[in-house]
């Protein structure tokens, strides 16, 4: 009798859980988390933001069409509503309450704007409070719920806002004299005749020619390095692993960049080595700067498996309750 009452609580409890999971997982459609009012008021809001930012907005879509380095800003709106859409049902459910301290980071984010405009005259400041306005109204009209899943994609349009010239300098000019050094030692290795000076290479082919190469600021690896960032921060929002592995998977993002940019200074300058300039100035030093999202992307994903492999998941729920229900099944068995 008492195995039979254990048996029949286990069960009772089981299909308690299993009801809570049910309910949990139903997903409200999208006219029950968002009245038509409420997407009225959502497409006001991003109407006003769109014409208040029009102009800056072109002008940063210029710079993108304009600068190789930032050409993969096209893409970053797209990853960012991808971003969203991936936690679209979270979003459907969650609880939406206005909080007020979005108010006083929309006044932030205007103040900076004006400044911006005059009298600091700075369009990265300007894009930059731009992102902390869209951030702010999110915060004021969803609350903490809709900012905690939304908060990564808006944000992560700040990796597509050129940076200022001067720290762009500051970034690139170490990183060529890396890419510089260490493709010399890896030429030497393998029998190359070459020297360094700074970022200069000299390079003496088979045939006995002599080229003097520079590494130039477009191939210092920065625009890889921001475009792997990006992927870097994607590949660690989209996945369901803890915090210290989705922080190691966008710092990878800075060895990554140095080895596949390293990978294609080699590449180019074994064009010279072998006495095909032509290949070497033109299209060996463009393709490769898109071959080398081929390994970038094997490195991560070889990082992703190996972090993996070093989480233990934790037994659920659902498996503690069936072992549960065996023990009690044994024991009145017994």
């Amino acid at each position: 009798m008492n195995s039979a009452n254990n048996t029949a609580s286990v069960q009772s409890r089981q299909s308690g859980r299993l009801s809570e999971m049910v309910s949990t997982e139903q997903v409200p459609a999208v006219l029950e988390s968002f009245p038509p009012a409420t997407l009225v008021k959502i497409g006001v809001v991003t109407l006003l933001l769109v014409l208040l930012h029009w102009t800056r907005l072109v002008r940063l879509a210029e710079v993108w069409y304009n600068e190789p380095n930032w050409s993969h800003g096209f893409l970053i709106p797209f990853f960012s509503a991808f971003l969203i859409y991936s936690r679209w049902e979270e979003m459907l459910k969650a609880r939406r309450k206005a909080c007020l301290l979005g108010l006083p980071l929309m006044l932030m984010a205007l103040a900076f704007q004006i400044m911006a405009v005059y009298p600091i005259r700075n369009d990265w400041l300007y894009w930059l409070s731009m992102v902390l306005l869209v951030f702010a109204t999110v915060l004021y009209l969803g609350g903490w719920r809709i900012i905690r899943i939304t908060a990564l994609p808006i944000l992560y349009f700040v990796l597509a806002i050129p940076i200022p010239s001067l720290l762009y300098e500051r970034i690139a000019l170490p990183l060529q004299n890396l890419a510089a050094q260490a493709s010399t030692v890896t030429l030497r290795v393998l029998g190359v005749d070459i020297a360094v000076r700074a970022s200069l290479l000299e390079i003496v082919s088979v045939g006995g020619n002599w080229y003097p190469l520079t590494v130039a600021e477009a191939c210092s690896g920065v625009r890889s390095l921001l475009a792997y960032v990006a992927l870097g921060v994607a590949w660690a929002y989209l996945t369901d692993r803890p915090v210290w592995q989705r922080v190691i998977l966008v710092a990878a993002a800075v060895p990554i960049a140095i080895i596949t940019n390293m990978m294609r200074v080699i590449i180019t300058c074994s064009m010279y080595v072998i006495d095909r300039p032509e290949l070497g100035s033109r299209f060996m030093h463009e393709f490769t700067g898109m071959l080398m999202l081929v390994p970038a992307l094997l490195m991560f994903w070889g990082l992703a498996k190996l972090l993996s492999s070093l989480f233990v998941e934790v037994e659920d729920e659902e498996d503690e309750a069936s072992s549960v229900a065996g023990e009690a099944s044994s024991g009145g068995g017994a």
